[in-house]
């Protein structure tokens, strides 16, 4: 009898423990097929690296790198609160990995227009934006803070992260400077069964004197010297009496520059994070005078100068070309205009020839095109001042 309880007993038992692995194994299988409750809050963002480097809000690149922008979108997985995202920090939860279903993200470019198109431009008879009169005797006077305007087109790309190589405008009419410029982005996560949607800041976004700088920017340029990261600044409005101070300042921020804050924008990154942002006069002080003034003529049948310029010399590239135009009283001002003189080029599309004239390439931001790299002949005829500012600052 003894062995026959115990073998009862055992039984009993097998039986009882094979129950309750059953129990067990339903139990892991009910919970595995049981999809995570994820939620979003409505908060979302952007933020990008430039090949494998730092994750930001702002990456500026070098035409030839990939910017990977990454969407980070708040919201709370089982009850959690969570930030999904696909960016490489042990911060944020990749929704794909996280049994949330499925979502859409679609990607869109923020860009301005140019010039008003929709809002009054506060010098009726011109589009330009402007923060200051144009023209006439009150030229340069302060008036507020201009509009900018800006749009959004849509993107390919319906994933937590996009790639792009470039900065080109969404207009195929526009000059697209090989690629080299600045570009914002925008995006909006949308998960599947109507759950609540997430969108980042885009075009409405508006902080103060342009647009917020929660708006996801990146640009491309050509170099890290100062002609280089001029070349970032394509894409940028013409905004004349632009301002603001250091990191704040318009140029700075990419908002919008006038012929004398993009040069400033682009020494402060190649080096001279001393120089504040200012007028062309100012910058003819600060600026050690190399040559001139000198007459250019760039008009049709000019006679050659009896003075001419020498490149390596007199002139390089990187110069600024402080300019007055000659027999043109449109502002009060002794000195009109400023250019950068980019490359020595002959007559008639010859090689350099080794003097400074209206052949010659310089870069010039006077109006709603924005930045170009054009012959320096079209600004007219001209009196010239050669200045230079060393991109290393000045030992204390």
């Amino acid at each position: 009898m003894d062995r026959m309880r115990r073998a009862n007993f055992l039984c009993n038992c097998t039986k009882t423990v094979a129950a309750v692995a059953i129990l067990f194994l339903c139990a892991c299988i009910n919970n595995s097929a049981r999809a995570a409750e994820c939620r979003l809050d409505g908060g979302a963002w952007i933020v990008g690296q430039a090949g494998s480097g730092a994750l930001a809000r702002a990456v500026d690149a070098k035409l030839g790198e990939t910017v990977t922008a990454y969407v980070v979108a708040s919201g709370t997985l089982d009850g959690r609160k969570v930030l999904f995202s696909d960016a490489p920090d042990r911060r944020y939860t990749r929704w794909a990995d996280s049994g949330c279903g499925g979502a859409t993200v679609s990607w869109r470019r923020v860009e301005p227009t140019m010039e008003h198109t929709r809002t009054p431009s506060p010098n009726p008879r011109y589009a330009t934006y402007s923060n200051a009169v144009l023209f006439g005797p009150r030229h340069g006077e302060w008036i507020g803070y201009d509009t900018i305007e800006y749009f959004e087109t849509p993107l390919d790309g319906a994933g937590f992260a996009l790639r792009v190589t470039d900065a080109r405008p969404s207009n195929a009419s526009l000059d697209d400077h090989g690629g080299l410029g600045a570009m914002r982005l925008a995006a909006a996560v949308a998960p599947s069964g109507n759950r609540r949607a997430a969108r980042t800041p885009g075009a409405a976004d508006l902080d103060g004197p342009g647009i917020s700088d929660r708006v996801f920017r990146y640009s491309f340029r050509r170099g890290d010297d100062f002609l280089g990261w001029l070349t970032s600044y394509f894409n940028v409005p013409y905004l004349f009496g632009s301002a603001g101070h250091r990191e704040k300042a318009q140029a700075e921020r990419y908002i919008g520059a006038d012929c004398a804050d993009v040069l400033v924008a682009a020494l402060r990154r190649a080096g001279r994070r001393d120089l504040d942002y200012s007028s062309v006069a100012e910058l003819a002080r600060v600026g050690k005078k190399v040559a001139g003034p000198v007459l250019v003529d760039g008009t049709e049948g000019a006679p050659p100068p009896a003075s001419r310029l020498r490149w390596g010399a007199d002139v390089r590239a990187g110069d600024l070309l402080i300019i007055d135009y000659v027999g043109w009283d449109g502002t009060p001002r002794a000195w009109d205009h400023i250019l950068v003189a980019v490359e020595d080029r002959g007559p008639n599309g010859a090689a350099a020839d080794g003097f400074l004239g209206p052949e010659d390439v310089v870069a010039d931001s006077g109006d709603a095109t924005g930045l170009l790299f054009q012959p320096l002949g079209r600004q007219g005829k001209v009196q010239l001042l050669v200045v230079r500012i060393p991109t290393a600052p000045p030992a204390r």
